[in-house]
């Protein structure tokens, strides 16, 4: 029997800062000044802190896309007219859909509902503090870019 290896590549476009800036664990005052993975320079506890903010956003969001698969060739975000987008590969087809529904990335959208993120970092709109699927206030999107 052949095994199915066909994988979905999708894009994520979210109005949330979820720059990857490597910030993780304590803010320790004898690492600082240092240039972070997004180019900032963190020189005091104030900028660690929205560094790690970004990054926690960035942790999250990567969390939720791996409850259902291990993302594959996962890209960092870049910022774009104010989105930050970055794509990633699913292991197959399917793996994100819901049986009887015709959108393959129905339970994705649904794992994302109402997760808290952090906002006031470097976002270029007023948005809600929590992921919004649908509507006049949707935060994030997902797209399939090729199969």
């Amino acid at each position: 029997m052949p095994v199915n290896t066909s994988r979905m590549k999708i894009i994520c476009r979210t109005l949330f800062d979820c720059s990857y800036t490597g910030v993780v664990g304590y803010f320790r005052p004898s690492a600082v000044p240092f240039t972070d993975k997004a180019g900032q320079l963190i020189k005091n506890q104030t900028s660690w802190y929205r560094a790690r903010n970004q990054q926690r956003n960035w942790e999250t969001l990567t969390q939720i896309i791996g409850l259902r698969t291990q993302p594959l060739d996962i890209s960092y975000p870049v910022v774009q007219e104010g989105m930050w987008e970055f794509n990633f590969i699913a292991e197959a087809d399917g793996v994100y859909g819901i049986v009887g529904n015709v959108d393959p990335l129905a339970a994705l959208r649904q794992d994302c509902v109402g997760i808290p993120m952090i906002v006031n970092l470097d976002e270029q709109f007023i948005i809600d503090s929590a992921i919004n699927i649908e509507g006049l206030s949707q935060n994030i999107w997902f797209e399939i870019v090729s199969n």
